[in-house]
């Protein structure tokens, strides 16, 4: 009995030669030429369609914003009583629809390091944040990987290091035209 996959792997051609190589690069550039031309082609259609759809985002803010400039005017003219407020908004409901007018509380725009500095020299470090971290550069000189083990330069063996996993990468084949 014949096995079907020792037939296909008999069946199967090979480069054998510089010449077959050659040729074998020169075939499949005519097809990449192809290839690459209808990409081009879709991403041109691409860009229209993004062009389009700018367009279409462009006109939907514009009739928000004209709608929210014409209601805000409104909402403007009503009298106090007549709102909801609370802290943080005042609110007017329609059938279809609710004006809010939301008051947001203020931004900080912060310099952390004379923040730090002023909190060091007044107040306690309850408000100071301390974080630690490896110093991986500094620990990756210093070791080696051996069958899968990180070894410091000594050839003791780091096992239970926590946080360190040795993940094997295949190479990688690339052919530059």
């Amino acid at each position: 009995m014949i096995n079907i996959d020792e037939n296909q792997e008999k069946e199967r051609w090979k480069i054998k030669t510089d010449k077959e190589a050659e040729w074998w690069i020169e075939k499949s550039e005519d097809k990449l030429v192809e290839v690459r031309r209808y990409k081009m082609s879709i991403e041109n259609k691409i860009a229209l369609l993004k062009e389009k759809l700018d367009a279409v985002n462009n006109e939907e803010e514009n009739i928000i914003q004209n709608r929210n400039f014409y209601l805000q005017e409104y909402f403007e003219s009503i009298e106090d009583k007549q709102l909801k407020k609370t802290k943080t908004q005042a609110k007017y409901r329609l059938p279809s629809a609710e004006l809010v007018l939301k008051y947001p509380g203020p931004k900080f725009d912060r310099d952390d390091e004379r923040l730090t500095k002023w909190l060091e020299d007044n107040r306690t470090d309850e408000f100071i944040e301390v974080k630690k971290s490896a110093k991986w550069g500094d620990l990756k000189k210093i070791t080696q990987v051996v069958n899968g083990r990180v070894v410091t330069e000594d050839g003791e063996i780091v096992e239970g290091v926590e946080g360190v996993e040795v993940v094997e990468r295949l190479p990688e084949f690339m052919v530059e035209v």
